[in-house]
């Protein structure tokens, strides 16, 4: 077992882009879908075609969202979005009310996925970008990248090299999946992570590090959550930061209310801030309101008591403990992943039940933090091993990492859809319905994957699988 730990545990930093979250599809609301559209270039409105095949390849396809008042007269900013999981159906369908209230234009690939080589993925995504160029109304000069996870760092990898785009929203990982042979400067990063997000100081650590001798803007936001893509109001403040970067390079036309209000607002909390001798709470004011209205509105008295602020103990206190708070985290995951080759599974168990009490009764906001992106560490860590040894058909091993994956993350849908894996592989018919089923109460989704999936062919004709499948959506 330690050989084949060891094996595994040597590549998982190559796969940390991979969620151990499985995808969840966004409830439908009042807008109407359209399964297919293949070549005519009079495509709906306010509707979500969910595959537009691309001309060059129709192997490849995305999915599109064109808000209600979209004119073929008029030019318009466009958002590419990049699922892990090649579900592009995903971000368009979450975030398609903020591509009404912006007037964007969403495209999501059904391509892009983990796994693929950095080429291929490159290759896929200038596919698409010619495609939608050619077929929709597109403002060359406003074209953004939205990327979750793995296709996050897609989407980073895509900004740097590729010097037509105006500015990437990073969610749930930051490091791009290739490092540019050129450096850029004309663009904008936005970052965002769950506070309970395993690659959250991943995040963190890029925006306020690798990026601080960098001329581009940039900023981060977080909400509370985990490896997910975010909800509808953090990103609303995404594409605020897109819309404003807009109308700092002269895109589009400044909106003067717009931009009055929110300073307004800003200036009201900072006050608040500074009277209650919130020095902290102050500061990340100061910062936010100048990384997004600068050069927009007069903000004289943001700066002087931004100035001031960066020499106040208590500012210079909370920075200092977040970076030794994300050094301690760090080197808990390094110490975990070791663990891995050197305790038995009832160790585990132990210090699984320890963790998750420490999160109960813990009065430090922080710590608490810190354990649950633990816990989503190894999640991921049993996720990449058992999916690994089912590769390798070592069922033994899969079973073992299946186990400590249900321990560590038992409502996981991906943790019981693995065992029903395991089981079916095994001959054991019973237990694998029983996982498949657990799997579905879960929040299992991808029919087409079950349906698909060559593990559980001895199970497809038996009457309870089928009766699973009518369950998933």
């Amino acid at each position: 077992m330690k050989a084949f730990t060891s094996s595994l545990l040597a590549s998982l930093a190559f796969f940390m882009a991979c969620s151990s979250e499985t995808k969840k599809e966004s409830p439908s609301t009042h807008i109407e879908e359209k399964k297919e559209v293949l070549v005519m270039e009079n495509f709906p409105t306010g509707q979500l075609i969910e595959k537009v095949n691309c001309k060059e390849d129709t192997t490849q396809s995305y999915c599109l969202y064109l808000p209600k008042d979209y004119d073929t007269t008029k030019r318009y900013a466009v958002i590419y979005c990049f699922d892990p999981h090649s579900t592009g159906k995903l971000p368009v369908s979450n975030y398609k009310e903020l591509a009404e209230k912006y007037a964007y234009i969403l495209i999501g690939s059904n391509n892009s996925q983990n796994g693929n080589a950095w080429e291929l993925s490159k290759a896929l995504a200038n596919n698409m970008f010619r495609d939608s160029k050619t077929r929709l109304t597109i403002d060359q000069n406003r074209m953004y990248l939205l990327g979750f996870s793995g296709g996050a760092r897609i989407a980073n990898a895509l900004t740097l090299t590729d010097n037509t785009i105006s500015g990437v929203i990073c969610c749930g990982a930051a490091n791009p999946a290739t490092t540019p042979g050129f450096e850029r400067s004309n663009y904008t990063f936005m970052g965002i992570a769950g506070n309970a997000d395993f690659n959250y100081t991943e995040v963190k650590r890029y925006e306020l590090l690798d990026l601080a001798a960098n001329r581009i803007k940039h900023t981060i936001l977080t909400f509370d959550g985990k490896h997910e893509w975010p909800p509808i109001n953090i990103m609303d403040e995404a594409f605020l930061w897109q819309q404003l970067d807009d109308m700092r390079r002269n895109a589009v036309p400044k909106s003067d209310s717009l931009i009055n209000d929110a300073v307004d607002r800003a200036r009201k909390k900072l006050e608040g801030f500074v009277k209650t001798n919130k020095d902290y709470e102050a500061y990340e004011v100061c910062k936010r309101t100048l990384n997004y209205y600068e050069g927009l509105t007069d903000l004289t008295y943001f700066y002087d008591v931004y100035k001031k602020l960066q020499t106040s103990q208590k500012v210079n206190n909370q920075l200092k403990k977040n970076e030794l708070d994300w050094t301690k985290e760090e080197k808990l995951k390094e110490e975990y992943l070791n663990n891995f080759q050197v305790h038995d599974f009832p160790w585990w168990q132990k210090e699984v039940a320890s963790l998750n009490q420490q999160i109960k009764s813990s009065n430090d906001k922080e710590d608490v933090l810190i354990k649950k992106r633990l816990l989503g560490y190894l999640s991921l860590v049993c996720y990449m091993q058992t999916n690994g040894a089912l590769k390798e058909n070592n069922l033994q091993a899969a079973e073992y990492f299946d186990n400590m994956y249900m321990l560590i993350d038992p409502t996981n849908s991906e943790a019981y859809y693995f065992q029903a894996e395991i089981k079916a592989k095994k001959g054991d018919k019973a237990g694998a319905i029983k996982a498949l089923e657990d799997a579905v109460k879960n929040g299992f989704a991808d029919k087409k994957r079950m349906v698909s999936d060559s593990a559980l062919a001895g199970i497809r004709n038996e009457p309870e699988f089928k009766k699973i499948q009518e369950k998933v959506k």
